[in-house]
């Protein structure tokens, strides 16, 4: 049988109604009934492998079964502990994403697409990433951004005008409209990771007690 734990302790199987499913069903279904009250996961690893390199394969976790041998390891962290880490890791993403995009709009002006390119494919995916990590943040605590409002508009609304500005860019880069690229870049992406900065202090002192 699978050990597993929990912040260090203990998980006793007994309590699962089909000790034979797999890895993959546990996490999808079961985990949460682990997990103390007003705690989230924070990490998941598998026989030392964190479980977020598995996701690459979710078949890889189907195969896993709980009545297998290995080791399943779960830390957690209270739902201000998880606001935090994710605002702290996004504001320092963004102080560097500010000088990466301002490089970006540079590199495009002076006819140097290639780098241009590939330093704000980077920064793409970046955003990405932060955008994830907010929709996480909203599915753990509950909330709905169109609620929060933050200079006389609703964090949704902010949301919006971010995928707006990454729509346009998208068409000029498909367009290999370099020019009116770095412009929005510099006009318009700047500005609006600027802004949220600031939201993300407001977010920060609503949801944290």
């Amino acid at each position: 049988m699978m050990k597993i734990k929990v912040d260090d302790n203990n998980v006793d199987l007994s309590a699962l109604s089909d000790k034979s499913h797999t890895f993959y069903d546990f996490i999808s279904n079961d985990i949460a009934g682990f997990i103390p009250k007003g705690s989230v996961i924070k990490d998941i690893y598998l026989n030392g492998i964190k479980f977020d390199e598995l996701l690459v394969n979710d078949e890889k976790t189907k195969t896993i079964r709980i009545d297998g041998d290995g080791e399943l390891n779960i830390t957690t962290m209270t739902s201000n502990d998880l606001i935090k880490e994710s605002i702290v890791a996004i504001k320092n993403y963004f102080n560097d994403l500010s000088i990466s995009l301002n490089e970006v709009s540079d590199l495009l002006r002076i006819g140097n697409d290639k780098d241009g390119f590939n330093n704000f494919a980077a920064d793409l995916k970046g955003i990405a990433s932060f955008v994830q990590m907010m929709d996480k943040i909203a599915v753990f605590l509950k909330i709905d951004y169109s609620i929060y409002t933050y200079k006389e508009k609703t964090i949704k609304e902010y949301f919006d005008d971010l995928e707006e500005i990454l729509s346009k860019i998208l068409e000029m880069q498909k367009n290999r409209d370099y020019i009116m690229l770095a412009d929005t870049i510099e006009f318009e992406m700047e500005p609006e990771i600027k802004i949220w900065q600031e939201v993300l202090e407001y977010l920060e002192d609503e949801l944290i007690p």
